[in-house]
């Protein structure tokens, strides 16, 4: 039975639509955030494994030995590393190269929560935590192999875009979104550097010689909504203080693998691109006289 195209057209696919439902689904309900620390742990350790099994399955066609694998073997696989041996979330693996592509997975599932106080706060306690997580894991990983992509993705529910006051100028008035782009982008962005006085896109290509191994090559937030709706936001863009970006500004699901993608061909370029000889020029071609 084939699809009907006309179908097609109107309504989108779940998986386009919803790419994080089943993850969602799979993680089980979500406690609240006043539930106690070792309930809200183990759902955020099977959300992580999820949204990890998903990344994986979509990167899968590029590089089909990616863990985990199709039956979720491999999850939290190892990788050698200057001292020992190092988990990791999502990885690529050349039995020659070595490690090709490593997608870290972060999550931030639960709003703050104080319980001396009894009250719920912002989404910004464990932010810092996590870069310095992500620091620590892109030291070890690039110093031992300058050449692996590394890529970062924190997943957090919209509501995170959501509180900030704007009517106050101090760091409590912008919303945690905001708060988590200004402290994670100081992680990312390693084998460019940007051209003074030019525009955002004019960056310098340094490629696996940047010795700056304490950044990934990209940082994404995933935002997501209870039905598994997502869009990434790359956090070398600047956000909106207050609210959610625009979709302009972010990137579909299919899209963000695509610049997953793109930036591991970038960095494993070995083809070289050629000139037209003496002769070929077209300017050159008699009939166009």
């Amino acid at each position: 039975m084939t699809a009907d195209p006309l179908t097609e057209a109107l309504f989108e696919s779940p998986l386009v639509a919803y790419p994080l439902a089943r993850a969602l689904r799979t993680a089980g309900a979500r406690p609240i955030a006043e539930a106690d620390r070792d309930a809200k742990k183990n759902y955020a350790q099977r959300l992580s494994n999820q949204l990890a099994q998903t990344v994986a399955d979509a990167l899968r066609p590029h590089y089909p030995e990616i863990t985990p694998t199709t039956s979720g073997a491999g999850q939290e696989a190892a990788v050698d590393v200057a001292k020992g041996r190092k988990r990791l979330d999502v990885k690529a693996v050349d039995p020659t190269l070595g490690l090709i592509l490593c997608v870290s997975i972060k999550t931030y599932s639960f709003q703050d929560y104080s319980p001396k106080s009894g009250r719920l706060g912002r989404w910004t306690k464990n932010i810092v935590r996590n870069d310095h997580e992500l620091r620590s894991e892109a030291m070890v990983l690039h110093q031992r192999q300058p050449y692996s992509v590394l890529v970062a993705v924190m997943f957090e529910p919209y509501a995170a875009c959501d509180d900030g006051d704007p009517s106050k100028t101090n760091d409590v008035g912008k919303s945690s979104f905001a708060h988590h782009v200004t402290t994670l982008s100081k992680r990312t962005g390693r084998g460019k550097r940007p051209v003074l006085g030019g525009s955002d896109r004019l960056w310098v290509d340094l490629g696996a010689e940047d010795t700056r191994y304490d950044l990934f090559e990209k940082v994404f937030i995933g935002l997501y909504d209870a039905d598994g709706a997502c869009r990434f936001f790359d956090v070398e863009q600047s956000p909106p203080r207050n609210g959610r970006p625009p979709e302009s500004q972010t990137l579909s699901f299919d899209e963000f693998v695509a610049s997953v993608h793109a930036e591991v061909e970038r960095r494993n370029r070995f083809a070289p691109t050629w000139s037209e000889p003496e002769g070929d020029d077209p300017a050159d071609d008699p009939a166009d006289d």
